[in-house]
């Protein structure tokens, strides 16, 4: 996600447009003060997430025919 910092103030004109006083600058930084993420470290935390997900669920299928119950 690339996010633009305005160096002065941000306005609002009245039909809607945004306009910075200032110059724009890309932020180097993503949400949370957090460096962005290229979409392979992206997929990869997805796929670390599915992983977790598929294996709490199987520990709980096989609990349950072990011990029904």
């Amino acid at each position: 996600m690339e996010m633009i910092v305005c160096s002065g103030q941000w306005q609002q004109a009245q039909d809607g447009a945004v306009y910075c006083l200032g110059t724009l600058e890309m932020a180097s930084v993503g949400p949370f003060g957090l460096p962005a993420l290229t979409y392979g470290e992206a997929n990869a935390i997805l796929g670390a997430v599915a992983l977790l997900f598929a294996s709490v669920w199987g520990v709980r299928v096989l609990a349950r025919v072990i011990r029904p119950y």
